[in-house]
């Protein structure tokens, strides 16, 4: 009975794995390649991908309004502006020379974050195992950073770096912050994945009016860029609003399995997809955009990961599931 109930698990995990990696892994290459044709655009791009998912939610969960809410609007103030401003934030970094490497090693770092945010609001204890790997993850934030702006000093891009880490820092304290706000979202109204995406998506649409005029500036730029070929035929779509659209999509799709994984799998199974995911993509960022990353860079980089293993206890828990087997 206990082996027939157990072998239905990967197969039913294998997709949610398949599509998380495939969307967040394509999604963050467009990313990058959108930011080096045509530095600036991110607000465009921040407000179309909000703009697909919200659409998307507005028909396929809400039904344009006719199904019941289990959630007030009212409730959502909280996390839905602190998901706007830490994506606005995160995605403003990659205008001030910040490559995508380090951004993505600040992005690796949330557990810190949210650590220190834990301890100081909801007053939650950790072992002295969890403070060690917030500090191997500091230390390798430390040394990335360090590394960075000495590359980008040498080309006289110092100062655009310096606002860069301030501002990743900002992002990193507010993506620390949005698990917090939603824990607290759903232990009040209970647990309503796709309402609380639809919401977090379209609720801060009418903010985006105040990055409007850099968006039509952009927009104006995207439609005069060259018209993509196929097979030698010009379809007449600029390849720039194209490539906008499949990091929507892209994105979209990273979201979507990022919730049937969770609904598949135990969380720390979850955490380790996403650094794993998170590290995949900081190889395809140095391998095909072939961004300078040094040896003081993998230093970094190994810290900032071998402190995230050790945040979840990674092999602790291997340990105790063989002892498990062997008993």
């Amino acid at each position: 009975m206990c082996c027939s109930a157990t072998k239905p698990v990967m197969p039913l995990a294998a997709a949610p794995v398949a599509g998380f990696f495939s969307g967040c892994l394509g999604c963050m290459a467009v990313v990058e390649s959108l930011a080096k044709d045509q530095p600036g655009c991110m607000n465009l791009m921040t407000f179309s991908h909000f703009l697909f998912v919200a659409v998307e939610g507005l028909i396929f969960t809400s039904k344009f309004f006719t199904v019941r809410r289990h959630i007030p609007v009212r409730a959502f103030w909280k996390p839905v502006l602190t998901f706007f401003l830490a994506n606005v934030i995160n995605n403003q970094t990659l205008n001030f020379n910040i490559p995508v490497p380090l951004y993505i090693i600040f992005r690796s770092s949330d557990l810190l974050g949210n650590l220190v945010l834990s301890r100081l609001i909801q007053k939650r204890t950790y072992s002295w195992r969890k403070y060690a790997a917030v500090f191997l993850i500091t230390i390798g934030i430390v040394v990335c950073t360090l590394a960075t702006s000495s590359l980008n000093t040498k080309k006289g891009e110092g100062g655009g770096i310096a606002v860069g880490v301030i501002l990743l820092v900002i992002g990193l304290t507010l993506s620390s912050y949005l698990p917090i706000a939603q824990e607290e979202l759903f232990a009040k109204f209970g647990r309503h994945d796709k309402e609380a995406l639809l919401m977090n998506h379209l609720l801060p649409l009418p903010l985006f009016a105040v990055f409007w005029n850099d968006i039509v500036k952009n927009a104006a730029s995207f439609t005069l860029s060259t018209p993509v070929d196929v097979l030698g035929i010009s379809t007449g779509i600029p390849y720039l609003w194209l490539n906008l659209f499949v990091s929507a999509f892209l994105q979209w799709i990273c979201l979507r399995f990022v919730y049937l994984l969770t609904a598949s799998v135990e969380s720390l199974t979850k955490t380790l997809f996403t650094n794993l995911r998170k590290f995949l993509s900081l190889v395809l960022s140095i391998v095909y955009f072939q961004n300078p990353f040094t040896p003081t860079h993998w230093l970094g980089t190994a810290f900032v990961f071998l402190g995230v293993l050790s945040f979840i206890d990674v092999w602790e828990r291997k340990v105790t599931g063989k002892k498990d087997r062997s008993d």
